[in-house]
């Protein structure tokens, strides 16, 4: 069953930096999640926090791509895209090396992972067991369509995959994408993402 685009409100708050979200870090992922709801005012899904914010704390170099973004205007909802739009979402350069490191192991070697759930996954699902995040340009103040910000080494085994022909192009991936505001006027969370 593919899940439906769930558009999450935003609540448009004072704005919210990385830097505030990371001074409310707690050892426990739910405490931290919890605090940042309710002392910022933070609306973001607890899978996404969890490998975005929680999973980073510390991280000077991450931080320091996305210090600039106001995560109170971010609003995240659960889609599905294409391999073929997912081939041209843009990557950090400095994480590049992992997509592409990844990508090349798979298509050499075929899908391997420490983790016999992932790669069971992958066997009899075709596609990663948790969704990477992706932003797109209006977040990041980028041109691109989306931008990842988490799983550089999922993204690289389904381009690997892609590559060796082992899963289709047109097969759909969950994915979580974060939209900012619509400056244009065109609808935000549409489900409508190829």
């Amino acid at each position: 069953t593919s899940p439906e685009a769930r558009p999450l409100m935003r609540r448009n708050p004072m704005p919210i930096s990385w830097t505030a979200i990371q001074a409310l870090h707690e050892p426990d992922l739910d405490r931290h999640w919890v605090r940042c709801r309710d002392e910022l005012g933070l609306d973001c899904p607890l899978e996404v926090f969890e490998e975005l914010f929680f999973e980073h704390h510390g991280d000077a170099e991450f931080g320091a791509l996305y210090r600039a973004v106001d995560w109170s205007a971010v609003a995240w909802t659960e889609t599905e895209l294409s391999g073929v739009l997912l081939r041209r979402v843009a990557v950090d350069r400095g994480y590049q090396y992992a997509v592409d490191e990844a990508r090349a192991r798979t298509l050499e070697e075929g899908l391997s992972d420490a983790r016999d759930a992932v790669v069971e996954h992958w066997a009899g699902h075709l596609t990663w067991l948790r969704p990477p995040i992706l932003v797109t340009g209006e977040v990041t103040g980028s041109g691109f369509e989306y931008e990842l910000l988490v799983g550089f080494t999922r993204l690289g085994n389904l381009l690997g995959l892609l590559d060796r022909q082992e899963v289709p192009e047109m097969k759909r991936h969950r994915v979580w994408v974060g939209e900012g505001p619509d400056l244009g006027g065109g609808q935000s969370g549409s489900s409508t993402l190829s």
